[in-house]
């Protein structure tokens, strides 16, 4: 169970890393759209960040199924 337990741990922390980089590319995009940039220019970049969010959400998402397989512990329904 130590290994479990250990490799449960890891996948916590990638999916830490994951939700810090939705946080840095949300900032991004934050200042792109405030930026000085031609409309056309901000839709282009932003589509992509958008992209790139969407990436890592799925990234999250996938380490949380592993993190409840490993560990067998469930969301709490509440």
């Amino acid at each position: 169970i130590m290994d479990i337990l250990e490799i449960a741990k890891e996948i916590e922390f990638n999916a830490k890393a994951e939700a810090d980089a939705v946080l840095y590319y949300t900032e991004l995009l934050k200042t792109i759209l405030a930026s000085n940039l031609d409309e056309e220019d901000k839709q282009v970049i932003s589509a992509v960040i958008n992209e790139i969010i969407s990436d890592e959400l799925n990234h999250q998402a996938k380490l949380k199924t592993l993190y409840i397989q490993l560990t067998g512990i469930q969301e709490n329904g509440d």
